[in-house]
């Protein structure tokens, strides 16, 4: 379990109100699984009320006893039904508040309004880019968490290898992954805030022309999946000889992701593959050196972009044509998908506990998606890896 102390929690929670009493916002309504865990180190509560003066409340229904045991830093609150609710509230001073903030990318139109008309209609303010930004700089305890998953992530090359025979499919080779995963300690879960988007419970490893399957998500492959209806991760088509396999992969371990991407091949891969290997491992490194607090987001994309450009694959990299993306990096943490963000028009500078994956990639029409990822922290020096498993392509047979 992490090693975050009463003392961290009290202080997100501190910095939390400080941030509402700059925005005017009487109190905070957090119900989203991350931002539950991230302030109270539990995803049981039904809600956590966070009013920019005076003490925080845990809200619940269900699951009392575990809360007590999860979280000692924050009083509780059971209730049964809206009699009950507001006498709680009433109690605790809250249905004065004229001005209430929710994460209105992850909370439901009916749970927002159903709990508006509770405080006279109060004026409705969005906290979802807020929220996420106040843990944009992760503390040393969350790093350390990630750094585990990281280590664990590095033994993909030998499982690989070792589960790999002739004649197996994506979906076979995948779970041989996958029990290695889930036997050390990945909690099979991989959240994100995306409207309308679902990950598969691991990651991808796709093959050959399946890694170039269009999709909604906003990533350059997401794999052909299983049906229409599971269009995310393995497939059931064999692996072809020579073809490239992408190994796109993310572990949550106690809540934290990592995000790592290493490629495959059952023999040698063709001398297209290896070229354009080896120009995204050049533009990773490049990437790598521009890591430092201060950077602006967008300046590290952009240069990305242009030496791809010059090194022939501008029309190719992070995509082709409508399923290209417009990032090289994003923030990883509680899900997979936080700021910051290496992409155009973001000129936020970069900062020393910042954790993100960078994921310079290429889709060659006909073969197949090439490309690398790892996940680094930003330190004063520069980006330190979280993901330490060989960059070495993987050849097996």
């Amino acid at each position: 379990m992490p090693g975050f102390t009463t003392t961290e929690f009290v202080e997100r929670i501190s910095r939390l109100r400080e941030h509402l009493a700059d925005k005017q916002i009487d109190l905070a309504v957090l119900n989203q699984s991350s931002d539950l865990y991230y302030y109270t180190g539990s995803v049981q509560p039904l809600y956590l009320l966070v009013p920019s003066a005076g003490e925080p409340l845990i809200l619940a229904r269900k699951a009392i006893t575990r809360i007590h045991d999860e979280v000692t830093h924050l009083r509780s609150e059971f209730f049964s039904g809206t009699k009950e609710l507001l006498a709680i509230l009433e109690r605790y001073g809250m249905l004065s508040s004229k001005r209430l903030g929710f994460t209105l990318d992850a909370a439901s139109y009916a749970t927002v309004t159903r709990l508006q008309r509770l405080f006279a209609d109060a004026e409705i303010a969005d906290l979802s880019w807020d929220i996420r930004m106040l843990r944009i700089v992760k503390s040393e305890s969350e790093i350390a968490v990630q750094a585990g998953a990281g280590e664990i992530m590095a033994g993909i090359p030998e499982i690989v290898q070792s589960g790999f025979r002739p004649g197996i499919t994506e979906l076979e080779l995948s779970a041989v992954v996958e029990n290695y995963f889930r036997l050390n300690g990945h909690a099979a879960l991989i959240r994100s805030r995306r409207e309308g988007i679902e990950i598969s419970a691991f990651g991808v490893l796709s093959a050959g022309v399946n890694s170039l399957a269009g999709t909604k998500f906003e990533g350059i492959s997401a794999g052909v999946g299983t049906s229409p209806a599971t269009p995310y991760g393995a497939g059931p088509d064999p692996i072809p000889e020579g073809a490239p396999v992408l190994l796109d992969y993310g572990f949550n371990l106690d809540g934290y992701h990592v995000d790592q991407t290493r490629m495959f091949s059952w023999g040698r891969p063709a001398d297209e593959v290896m070229k354009a290997y080896e120009a995204m491992l050049r533009i990773q490194n490049v990437i790598m050196n521009e890591l430092l607090p201060g950077a602006a987001w967008e300046d590290v994309y952009n240069d990305a972009v242009n030496l791809a450009v010059q090194m022939g694959y501008g029309e190719t990299f992070m995509g082709a044509g409508t399923e290209r993306v417009r990032f090289v990096g994003h923030g990883v943490g509680l899900e997979l998908d936080e700021p910051p963000y290496l992409a155009p028009g973001l000129t936020d500078p970069l900062a020393a506990g910042m954790v993100l994956a960078v994921e310079p990639k290429v889709a060659l029409p006909g073969v197949g998606v090439v490309g690398i990822e790892d996940t680094v922290v930003i330190r004063d020096h520069g980006p330190e890896r979280l993901t330490t498993c060989s960059r070495d392509f993987i050849v097996a047979g």
